[in-house]
């Protein structure tokens, strides 16, 4: 059995990657708390990490479900661009190609989902009439990502997440980003 990483998308895998660590660089500017209280521009900064999960223990698995055993650990960054709530983030990403050569041989359709947590310099109890309430300046984080694959290396994609206390403390408003955000796989 060959294994052999695809020439569609990233390279995800332990051993993969500059130096068998980094895996992909992606970046944006997002839209922070679209149509709510913190409504504002921000940039948006993530490194992925190559799965610490080789290759060689997920090969023999089917595609469709493969992806659930490759997270890739993400650090990250969404700085506001309005002195608003700014946040660093980590967690987990998992990627899967849901179709490949679409318009053309090495392209594809790539669908991520993310979970982790944050910190951020937002309010708290503090009920202002331009910032949200987010109850702890230490929130869980999930967000999703669909895109194109241009390339080998080169990705656009719809990006969202989310930021929450999940209700363990009183004030619980959220924080919501949306945007449209660059890849590049190494």
């Amino acid at each position: 059995m060959a294994l052999a990483q695809t020439t569609t998308g990233p390279r995800i895998h332990a051993g993969e990657g500059v130096a068998g660590i980094f895996s992909e660089f992606r970046g944006a500017v997002l839209w922070h708390d679209p149509t709510a209280k913190e409504s504002s521009p921000a940039l948006n900064g993530e490194v992925l990490f190559a799965s610490p999960v080789p290759v060689r223990l997920t090969a023999g698995i089917d595609p469709l479900w493969r992806w659930v055993l490759e997270p890739r650990p993400h650090l990250g960054f969404t700085a506001n661009l309005e002195g608003k709530t700014s946040k660093g983030y980590a967690g987990l990403t998992w990627t899967t190609m849901l179709a490949r050569d679409v318009l053309r041989p090495g392209d594809g359709i790539r669908f991520d989902l993310m979970f982790g947590g944050s910190l951020n310099d937002g309010k708290h109890d503090a009920r202002l009439s331009d910032r949200k309430d987010l109850g702890g300046n230490l929130l869980f984080r999930v967000g999703a990502e669909i895109g194109y694959q241009v390339d080998r290396h080169l990705s656009v994609s719809l990006f969202i997440d989310h930021d929450s206390n999940a209700g363990t403390a009183r004030r619980n408003q959220g924080l919501n980003s949306l945007g449209v955000r660059l890849g590049y796989a190494l």
